[in-house]
């Protein structure tokens, strides 16, 4: 099997598995919207007052003291209508999140959900907001519906409609031509200087945040065009910024936001405060990982604290600079699912969904390893794996939902949701698995790429 081909069923999971997240988000997450059947919608979001939550975070934002452009731009069009937004908000979220998992139109959902977090990021809500705009990125770089998606599937087809519904998903009449790449990327650049040195001018340390992470993503936009424009693929790309922002999002847990708690990573936080956490977490969880915390976690804190700070800085560090990408993204992927499984349910699962991509298709370019020819072909997704994690996603999913979701429930219903988002990474796995069997056609490949992964430009 080819590169590309080996390369698909990962791009396929992280495509799936983003969907997933984001259509939790507007049922049951941090940010809900729909609620649950015991709850119904969240009356901030829709209803009779809709507009609230969107008018509460807008006026946040402009007592801290946001960019004065921004606060400009909330007062006149998004405060006025408030109700409206707050209607637009839910709808593209979902619909965003249903295009990521069918694999339909993913590109253009893809753009629209970048337009969607831009102004989120503005508000203050820099926990979240860049890890899901950063997969986001890539099913927009890879082209990921045409990755075992139904917009490969439509391609194959014949006939106008199906011609008008790739050239609406591959978004080719939109592309800049490749001679631009240089003026973007120095665009791109010189965006990202601004949110740099706006930092200073920050009283708040959430909007100060917010400066550092845009001018990453900046940072990491402007060498993906240097690459593209390089000849780089799309794909390994793709790949190479989730690398790069895992890294640094790991290295930031440990040494920027130490605080622990289920909303973050452990870090360098000292064992009284992760003692805690765990206490917490042993509190509301499902018996089984509740008596492990007790037994083998609570007892001997210290250690594990160290474990969990080693392990984090060293992938940080390992995948920030393509130090033997796949070794350490595969220990990242593996402490991800760790803390996802043990309670750490808000941040976790959402890095977690960048470090698969990272770990499987990351470091091609601009990397250690590839200074070192390093083999970074994407490792093998059997398709046998497809039937126990289907069926063990199922299992854990019904048993979460059985035991009751709250809505934003993060410290109330730990057990249920941890249950639940390691049935989305189960779910993603099978499908894209699933997917693996079949034979790739030039249709499921992404539009534009100009050379094949099994040829990176070294």
């Amino acid at each position: 099997m080819s590169g590309i081909d080996r390369a698909s069923p990962w791009v396929a999971l992280v495509r799936v598995f983003a969907g997933f997240l984001l259509l939790y988000e507007a049922v049951a997450g941090g940010w809900w919207k729909l609620g649950t059947l015991s709850t119904g919608p969240n009356p901030e979001w829709l209803g009779p007052e809709a507009g609230v939550a969107i008018a509460e975070v807008s006026e946040r934002a402009i007592d801290e003291g946001t960019y004065a452009w921004y606060a400009l731009v909330l007062e006149t069009v998004v405060l006025p209508y408030a109700t409206t937004w707050s209607y637009v908000a839910t709808a593209a979220q979902i619909a965003v999140g249903l295009a990521l998992v069918a694999g339909l139109w993913s590109r253009p959902a893809a753009l629209f959900g970048l337009l969607y977090f831009f102004p989120v990021f503005h508000f203050g809500t820099i926990r979240t907001s860049p890890l899901f705009a950063v997969p986001i990125l890539f099913v927009l770089v890879a082209n990921a519906g045409y990755h075992y998606g139904l917009d490969g599937r439509i391609a194959r087809k014949r006939g106008s409609l199906a011609r008008l519904s790739d050239r609406v998903a591959s978004l080719s009449w939109l592309a800049p031509p490749r001679r631009s790449y240089p003026l973007l990327a120095a665009l791109a650049a010189l965006c990202s200087t601004y949110y740099q040195l706006s930092i200073s001018g920050m009283e708040e340390g959430r909007l100060a945040l917010v400066g550092l992470e845009l001018a990453v993503l900046f940072g990491l936009v402007a060498g993906g065009f240097v690459l593209a424009y390089r000849g780089a693929d799309p794909v390994g790309i793709g790949g190479d910024l989730l690398r790069v922002f895992v890294g640094y999002r790991l290295l930031q847990e440990v040494f920027v936001r130490t605080e622990p708690g289920l909303n973050a990573l452990p870090g360098w936080a000292s064992p009284m405060e992760q003692a805690a956490v765990f206490e917490g977490i042993a509190a509301v969880h499902v018996a089984p990982v509740a008596a492990f915390v007790e037994a083998a976690v609570l007892p001997v804190i210290g250690l594990w604290v160290l474990v969990f700070a080693v392990v984090q800085t060293a992938c940080g560090v390992a995948l920030l600079v393509g130090y033997r990408t796949r070794l350490f993204g595969t220990v990242a992927v593996g402490y991800l699912t760790l803390l996802v499984a043990l309670g750490f349910v808000r941040l976790a699962p959402l890095v977690l969904v960048s470090a698969i991509a990272a770990a499987t298709l990351g470091g091609r370019y601009a990397s250690l390893d590839a200074l070192s020819e390093r083999d970074l072909d994407p490792p093998a997704l059997p398709e046998w794996v497809a039937v126990p994690a289907g069926a063990l996603a199922v299992v854990l999913g019904v048993t979460g939902i059985a035991l009751g979701v709250e809505p934003g429930g993060y410290g109330e219903t730990t057990g249920a949701i941890s249950l639940v988002m390691l049935a989305m990474v189960l779910g993603a796995t099978a499908v894209a698995a699933r997917a693996s069997g079949s034979e790739p056609t030039l249709a499921d490949r992404p539009r534009g790429a100009s050379r094949s992964i099994d040829t990176p430009n070294r």
